[in-house]
């Protein structure tokens, strides 16, 4: 299913029954901005433990936080302030991921979400990792309205999911051999 305008700011999100095992749903899911896929490549998305982390009402995707001044800076200045806080070069300063949006699959591909409101209007900017600095990759920005028709399409998906607590087994056909002479010994 599609939310939102992947020309501008959506999202591409399908369930894949055949390569889910219980308690995981598992599918695609892909963040569009200025008609790029992040992630870039084909990626298992484990929807039925990113999307409750995506769409809960502390995450910076459900809620981006609101800073008029960082919103109303320069790009570069913003980017560099938002890389700063949440990747901080020294070790013994806490990461501030306020502004981090929790999409493992993208962060593990090597990019980085951040969101924020001046109120009125939510910004997306997206970085990506480049020989140990993360640099400005694309910025959307779309009135509040539009991006919070986005992401209550995303919830209206996650409710069709069945995600209630399932036994925690491991299918005998993934299990392998040696489990199987395990578990007969």
């Amino acid at each position: 299913m599609l939310f939102g305008d992947p020309y501008k700011f959506g999202f591409l999100i399908e369930r894949v029954k055949a390569w889910e095992y219980p308690p995981f749903i598992n599918g695609l899911m892909f963040l569009y901005l200025n008609e790029k896929a992040y992630p870039c490549e084909l990626r298992t998305t484990a929807l039925s433990s990113e999307l409750p982390e995506l769409l809960d009402d502390a995450s910076p995707l459900a809620a981006p936080k609101k800073n008029k001044e960082l919103f109303n800076a320069g790009s570069e200045e913003r980017f560099e302030f938002l890389a700063a806080i949440t990747y901080p070069g020294d070790i013994d300063r806490e990461s501030d991921l306020s502004y981090l949006v929790p999409f493992h699959e993208i962060n593990d591909s090597g990019f980085a979400v951040f969101t924020l409101t001046d109120g009125e209007s939510v910004m997306i900017t997206i970085g990506q990792w480049s020989e140990g600095r993360l640099i400005p990759k694309d910025e959307y920005t779309l009135p509040k309205s539009s991006y919070n028709g986005v992401i209550d399409g995303l919830r209206e998906f996650y409710k069709t999911l069945d995600t209630k607590p399932a036994e925690n087994k491991t299918p005998a056909h993934k299990a392998g051999k040696a489990t199987l002479r395990r578990i007969k010994k």
